[in-house]
């Protein structure tokens, strides 16, 4: 929305530095903490409901952990589609390690300061005896989100011929056909293992997909639509704030080095917010099909991530050949 950034930009210029700050700050938050969760679990419980429905009870973990990733989708379609440049394949690709950190550590401390504070130490305990019982269920999860990291790692440096750790450069500035095949390639191969090892764990484990709670499911096209419309949205406008802030404050970030690590770790956070939020819904409920439900949330998630990102790659390639993408 370059639009929205015009006005942003200029509503900075007139109130002031501060002022600004102040006011979106306020937004964010109200974005981050009520409007990105209440479309979440509107999107995810329509999503779970419609696929238990039309696919079976043993796809809902699935569809609920990859509905969470429809906002990589959408900004990396207006990328392609409507800038007719590459960087949004980098999006999904970001959002793998966010989703690691946010599921794996993030969540779990939010929810037991969440107990904490309504002075409910049973659960805390009941969480970390759920933890010991299904160690291998976490290391399976954990392991397979690394994995998913590591292929769109790879994709990443094949893309833009550089570590994310070290510099952010969006995507190559040479239009490379060789370079898209290849990402598309190890795109493919990430999502066959990860689909591999998952059938496995469904045969060993048949209860993990078929047991969640379901008591909020709610098969409703027009709930999806609404929670789908309204989280795309709100992490859209999330990304517009953070590209105005990064603007405006790139000369201090970059006198520090710290624009890199900064545009990384927060822009890719934005958009795996909806995973967090199922998270720790997830967890909450202390059971164990409802953790793998919630530690999902990244293997998962990372997984449809790296299938954006090669549908993106391979939608490059059929552009790049009728003259529709621009170098960046």
């Amino acid at each position: 929305m370059p639009g929205l950034r015009n006005v942003l930009l200029e509503l900075h210029h007139s109130i002031g530095e501060l002022p600004f700050l102040g006011l979106t700050f306020i937004i964010v938050s109200l974005v981050s903490f009520v409007t990105i969760p209440k479309s979440t679990n509107l999107a995810t419980s329509s999503a779970a409901g419609l696929a238990g429905s039309i696919w079976g009870s043993t796809q809902r973990t699935l569809v609920i952990n990859s509905t969470t990733n429809l906002p990589e989708l959408v900004i990396m379609l207006v990328s392609l589609f409507g800038l007719g440049r590459l960087g949004g394949i980098a999006t999904p690709l970001g959002s793998n390690l966010s989703n690691i950190y946010l599921i794996f550590l993030v969540s779990p401390i939010i929810l037991i300061c969440k107990w904490i504070v309504n002075l409910k130490a049973g659960d805390i305990k009941n969480l970390i005896r759920l933890a010991q019982l299904e160690k291998k269920l976490i290391y399976w999860h954990v392991t397979m989100s690394l994995l998913m990291f590591s292929f769109a790692s790879s994709v990443y440096w094949i893309l833009t011929g550089t570590c994310q750790f070290i510099r952010h450069s969006g995507v190559s500035k040479t239009l490379n056909i060789t370079s898209l095949i290849i990402a598309t390639i190890f795109c493919l191969s990430g999502i066959t293992i990860f689909l591999f090892f998952e059938a496995k764990l469904k045969q060993s484990r048949p209860e993990l997909y078929k047991d969640i709670e379901d008591s909020n499911f709610d098969a409703s096209w027009s709930r999806f639509f609404l929670g789908v419309v309204t989280l795309c949205l709100s992490c859209y406008l999330l990304n517009d704030f953070f590209a105005v802030w990064t603007e405006i404050f790139q000369g201090e970030f970059e006198e520090y080095s710290l624009f890199p690590t900064i545009h990384y770790f927060i822009g890719s956070l934005i958009s795996s917010l909806p995973e967090m939020t199922v998270a720790v819904g997830n967890y909450e409920r202390l059971s164990s099909p409802d953790l793998n439900t919630a530690l999902g949330s990244a293997s998962q998630s990372c997984m449809t991530n790296l299938l954006i990102a090669g549908l993106g790659s391979a939608m490059s390639i059929a552009l790049s050949m009728v003259g529709l993408l621009q170098d960046i």
